[in-house]
């Protein structure tokens, strides 16, 4: 019988094309600079993770400083698709001052929970609000969230913003 065979691709199907909707937006704002950044402070770049991080500082000691930003695609992992997805937040002197935010009408439970302080139940209401509301439409609406005084508002508007809005900004 192949219909139980069909009934299960239409639904892993479907399953593939709800999750790709599911995309965690988030916003970058400053640089961080190439030739002072820690292994874990360029995994805050978009598509870089540890692993990466690690290969970046690794050929960072074994040439000496980056004199261009390009030269990043060299390093085992960093395709150029990746390149151009952080090549605007990257320097090559100054401080890093790279900020980022994650929306809060993309962010996952999962997410929340890492942020600090986050408790299940913060979270629960924070995804409630927004699923009562639809979205929201600035980081303030933040303060109408149950349990969410100003304190833990400006705790929480330095990891979160709603796209274009960095930091409530």
């Amino acid at each position: 019988m192949r219909f139980p065979g069909i009934i299960s691709l239409v639904l892993l199907f479907l399953l593939v094309a709800v999750t790709a909707q599911a995309r965690v937006e988030r916003v970058y704002h400053g640089k961080l600079n190439v030739n002072t950044a820690s292994a874990a402070d360029f995994t805050r770049l978009p598509g870089v993770g540890e692993v990466i991080g690690f290969r970046i500082v690794k050929e960072r000691e074994r040439r000496g400083k980056f004199l261009d930003t390009k030269e990043l695609k060299e390093v085992k992992g960093i395709s150029a698709r990746v390149f151009e997805g952080f090549r605007n937040h990257v320097a090559l002197q100054g401080d890093s001052n790279l900020k980022v935010y994650t929306d809060l009408n993309t962010i996952t439970k999962p997410l929340l929970l890492g942020l600090p302080g986050m408790s299940e139940g913060e979270a629960r209401s924070i995804l409630n609000f927004r699923k009562a509301r639809g979205h929201f439409e600035k980081v303030e609406d933040l303060l109408q969230v149950p349990g969410i005084d100003r304190k833990r508002f400006a705790e929480l508007s330095e990891w979160l913003t709603v796209a274009g809005k960095a930091g409530g900004k």
